[in-house]
């Protein structure tokens, strides 16, 4: 309203309408109470939400420490692992060198024998003259 509308209103409704703003004042200042009240109330619930999500944060870092110690470990412990079948199939490639050799060598002093068995019935034959001994006795000498 302007200045002159103003003017030409009588006392009554210059107070009626001093009444109507006066109560959209007190109703505005009701809601801004409340909207105040409602700020806060978020206020304090942002604060108590930081305060947990710094909680899980320190949380989060000491988990993620302890994952990677056990990642360390892991790796340790894998790389131990690796060693240690290297280690364990050498041996066995061995044990099996190994094995092999004795067979070779049994054979060897199998053959060792049979020549010295055979070089005991010669020996004998030459001693004993005329008596003989059966080629079934070779093999038996010592015994």
């Amino acid at each position: 309203m302007t200045g002159k509308e103003l003017q030409k209103l009588k006392r009554e409704e210059l107070l009626q309408l001093l009444l109507e703003q006066s109560r959209e004042i007190a109703r505005l200042q009701t809601v801004r109470d409340d909207k105040d009240g409602e700020l806060l109330r978020l206020g304090q619930n942002n604060d108590r939400l930081q305060a947990k999500l710094e909680e899980k944060e320190v949380l989060i870092r000491k988990l993620e420490k302890r994952r990677s110690h056990k990642d360390d470990r892991i790796r340790s412990l894998t790389a131990e692992m690796a060693k240690w079948r290297a280690e364990r199939k050498a041996e066995l490639e061995q044990a099996g060198s190994v094995a092999g050799a004795a067979l070779r060598l049994n054979g060897i002093l199998k053959a060792a024998q049979l020549a010295a068995d055979q070089y005991l019935y010669n020996i004998r034959l030459r001693c004993m003259g005329e008596a003989r001994m059966e080629p079934d006795d070779i093999g038996r000498s010592g015994k």
